[in-house]
């Protein structure tokens, strides 16, 4: 999902500049470093990123860690990745068995 069809940015914590100061103490807090639990192969080690580690809305510190740009495409393309295959299997109808065949 894209910035423009989201509404994501509506949720966000924009308000008064509190997004930039949580940015600011997540990074403060990261020393500037990734803390990515996976790191993408391009990876240099230094943050730029404010991530949440669970997505959604919840802004709270403790959900928020600085990562390299690289390390946050990858990490958000395997959380799409796996929202995709969640979603295909609700999509799928269990095989109703006939009733004609007890």
């Amino acid at each position: 999902m894209s910035w423009y069809t989201s509404d994501r940015r509506d949720r966000l914590p924009m308000a008064h500049g509190r997004w930039a100061r949580l940015r600011a103490i997540v990074r403060e807090r990261a020393h500037d470093r990734c803390q990515a639990s996976v790191h993408s192969p391009l990876c240099d080690g230094h943050g730029t990123d404010c991530d949440h580690i669970v997505p959604g809305d919840d802004d709270s510190l403790d959900n928020l860690q600085w990562l390299n740009h690289n390390c946050h495409k990858l990490k958000t393309q395997r959380e799409a990745s796996a929202r995709n295959r969640r979603d295909a299997r609700l999509r799928k109808h269990p095989k109703e068995s006939n009733p004609g065949s007890l």
